[in-house]
């Protein structure tokens, strides 16, 4: 069985709505589907199958995908800012629950979350959760700009935490991206984003609640730099007013999970030496990129059968608490 953990689909509603702005992030209509400005420099084609659930499922059949966990892609509704965000972000949840409902066996949802109102994220994310079904949340490297730390997201960050919800860190445009080509901005300031999310997530306190963080594309830079992170933890004081790490950086980091979206057999085989089948989950990242790269590299990746199904479903079944109901395919 493979369920696909990073897996994109786009709310047409939303780019509907992005059309109408004079800031960004905006969208325009370019014959079937849309061009997004989603940061200065950075504007992303949308067509099927990021915004057709048919063309989705066609595209998992293809590849024989049996279950896919849909997250927005880029912008998220959090862009936006304030009560325009948590309207958004509630109106793609009602989407994606819709979709996961009329699709059983083969869709579960990253909840997302507007991060306008502390107290009413929370709430939405209780309702993610409790009502709608959804399985986790996609939060972005920042939010808008604001760091994960920020005195406005970690508050939410902490309460998904204390709730055992699982949290797939997806990149975005970083701060001072001005400048960068948008292949590099992809290729290299993408990943950093979230490898500088976990770091401070991690002085911030919260990888002491335990938190289920799924860092996307091998986790960044973090699995090549964990040694030095570790010795640069013991040899640096904490910054004033913020606690002693109970401990070690580099123990931190042994409990991060990472997704398999990458484009190489070496930086694949060295996480897996790294962090082990069990910190790994698969993922395509399906439309973007080459979504059957990380397909094959998992099949040629030199772990065991029992590892290989670990790293496919296992992970995921266990971390998103995903339903027999959910992982049962239902592929004619």
């Amino acid at each position: 069985m493979r369920i696909d953990i990073h897996s994109h689909l786009m709310s047409v509603a939303f780019l509907e709505h992005l059309r109408g702005r004079d800031a960004l992030p905006t969208a325009v209509r370019d014959g079937t589907g849309y061009i997004t400005h989603c940061a200065p420099g950075l504007s992303l084609p949308y067509r099927a199958p990021i915004l057709s659930v048919e063309a989705k499922l066609a595209d998992m059949d293809a590849a024989g995908i049996d279950v896919a966990v849909l997250g927005h892609g880029m912008p998220g509704p959090a862009m936006l800012g304030g009560a325009r965000a948590d309207d958004w972000a509630a109106r793609i949840n009602d989407e994606l629950a819709a979709i996961t409902a009329a699709h059983p066996g083969r869709f579960a949802g990253w909840a997302n979350l507007g991060f306008g109102d502390p107290s009413r994220t929370i709430a939405e994310a209780d309702r993610c959760l409790d009502q709608l079904g959804l399985a986790g949340f996609q939060v972005w490297s920042n939010i808008g700009g604001r760091a994960l730390d920020d005195p406005g997201v970690l508050p939410v960050l902490e309460h998904i935490a204390d709730r055992g919800a699982a949290i797939h860190l997806h990149p975005a445009p970083p701060a001072g991206q001005q400048g960068l080509a948008p292949a590099t901005m992809l290729g290299f300031a993408f990943p950093v984003d979230t490898s500088l999310a976990v770091l401070r997530l991690i002085d911030a306190g919260l990888f002491d609640r335990d938190p289920v963080i799924i860092a996307a594309h091998l986790g960044g830079v973090l699995p090549w730099l964990r040694e030095r992170i570790g010795l640069w933890g013991h040899a640096i004081p904490p910054l004033r007013g913020r606690p002693q790490p109970a401990r070690p950086g580099g123990k931190y980091l042994d409990r991060l999970y990472v997704d398999t979206v990458g484009y190489g057999a070496a930086p694949l085989e060295y996480c897996y030496a790294q962090l082990g089948a069990a910190r790994m989950l698969f993922g395509t990242d399906h439309p973007y990129a080459t979504p059957s790269l990380p397909h094959d590299l998992v099949d040629r990746l030199s772990c065991t059968q029992a590892e290989r199904e670990q790293i496919l479903a296992g992970n995921a079944r266990r971390l998103l608490r995903l339903s027999a109901a959910v992982v049962s395919p239902a592929r004619s």
